[in-house]
């Protein structure tokens, strides 16, 4: 079962945008516009007819007509959408003294649209070459803003590593399912063993003093391993590797069946959401040109200066994991050949405004041995965050000096 939206057939790069011109309202004139002509960066794409109908107000009009356009996904994310609404020569607009045929215009940027999902939007009219009015509206005598009512569906691609992906997950699925339904029969099987084969139950002879040989010895074996500890170190990182291994496969083969999909869909589907919501995940999943930088990723994910608190525990954390290879000489310092740049792209995010060169420091102190402790992100959240926790320290001395004296005061005049 996937989260992301249905991407168009074809598998190729071109795009398609479709705009559907639901009405017009508030114009300042009753009489209905000639058409409407969409534009796309450069090009222009079509015109609309007359309108259908008119709406119960004397200056709204009905429409219900589509404008599309195809391109590659990459130029609709560079360009904008522009929207005039034509009148006749005879028309004339706001009262004013040109009485020569007049044009509204609306327009907006195609990169605002999600990829594969209708949005309703109204747009503010302003009149064709006014960029005196604000926010790109205009009015008429009775205060109202003219607008335009449309349905905008932006159709395109996934990337080629995002196809290739789902393809290759539903794959997975359609054969993990197909197993997960023969498995019923074959846990019946199981259970039917030990009555066609009793000869199964004189293992159990063997087995129950071996138990109980392994729990008395369990003791034994734990101070064995307690005082050989260096020594079996690395049998025990091996170890761990496997068993963690073997768990993984477990859990991977557990959350493909359809049971444990719906439970990792209830924890996922929120967060796909959000994030094919935002303009860096829209770049990442759908084939709109340049990838989002690994910065611009991160900036997705980390905190940002508006949460204080956040940013420190992220800090923390960051400087907590590159403190970590002191935990395994040698090893350690091989981990930090991958964490370095990973621990930089995250500084580099969260720290380039307040402090443009940390993210050099953050590298070198990684990358070199027996440097890690130095806490590079959290000194960056010193650097960003203690002028201001100064500040309002000081503010706050101030204000209980201010209200000690007030206190003395009111003491010595009684």
């Amino acid at each position: 079962m996937s989260t992301l939206p249905q991407p168009m057939s074809n598998s190729n790069t071109t795009g398609k945008l479709t705009v559907t011109i639901l009405s017009a309202y508030d114009l300042d004139t009753s009489t209905a516009p000639q058409s409407i002509t969409l534009t796309v960066g450069d090009e222009v794409v079509g015109s609309t007819s007359a309108p259908s109908a008119r709406h119960k107000e004397k200056k709204a009009f009905k429409y219900n007509q589509k404008l599309v356009y195809s391109a590659p996904l990459g130029v609709f994310y560079s360009s904008n959408a522009l929207l005039t609404v034509q009148f006749s020569p005879d028309s004339v607009l706001g009262g004013g003294e040109d009485q020569t045929a007049q044009q509204l215009e609306a327009e907006f940027p195609i990169n605002s649209l999600h990829v594969n999902e209708p949005q309703w939007i109204i747009l503010n009219l302003r009149k064709k070459g006014d960029d005196s009015t604000t926010a790109g509206t205009d009015t008429v005598e009775d205060g109202t803003v003219p607008t335009l009512r449309i349905k905008a569906n932006l159709e395109g691609s996934y990337r080629p590593e995002v196809a290739a992906m789902l393809h290759s997950s539903k794959a997975w699925f359609n054969l993990v399912d197909g197993l997960h339904s023969n498995l019923p029969s074959i846990e019946m099987n199981i259970k039917e063993i030990p009555q066609k084969y009793p000869v199964v139950k004189f293992f159990l002879i063997p087995a129950v003093p071996l138990a109980a040989i392994v729990v008395a010895l369990l003791p034994v074996i734990a101070g064995i391993l307690i005082v050989g500890l260096p020594f079996f170190l690395p049998f025990l990182v091996v170890l761990a590797g496997f068993v963690a291994s073997i768990l993984g496969i477990g859990a991977i083969l557990y959350y493909s069946t359809p049971e444990g999909r719906g439970k990792v869909l209830n924890l996922v589907h929120p967060v796909a959401s959000h994030l094919i919501s935002t303009p860096v995940g829209q770049r990442l999943v759908y084939d709109t040109g340049a990838r989002p930088s690994p910065k611009s990723m991160a900036q997705l994910v980390l905190p940002g200066s508006d949460d204080m608190v956040a940013k420190l525990l992220a800090s923390l954390a960051i400087d907590f994991v590159g403190s970590c290879s002191y935990l395994l000489p040698g090893v350690g310092e091989a981990f930090d050949l991958a964490w370095a740049p990973t621990q930089t792209i995250m500084i580099s995010a969260m720290y380039d405004e307040s402090t443009p060169s940390l993210k050099y420091v953050s590298f070198i102190e990684e990358i070199l041995p027996f440097t890690d402790v130095v806490p590079s992100a959290t000194i960056g959240w010193s650097k960003e965050y203690a002028p201001v926790l100064l500040s309002i320290g000081q503010q706050k001395v101030h204000e209980i000096i201010v209200a000690a004296r007030r206190e003395k005061d009111v003491a010595f005049a009684k």
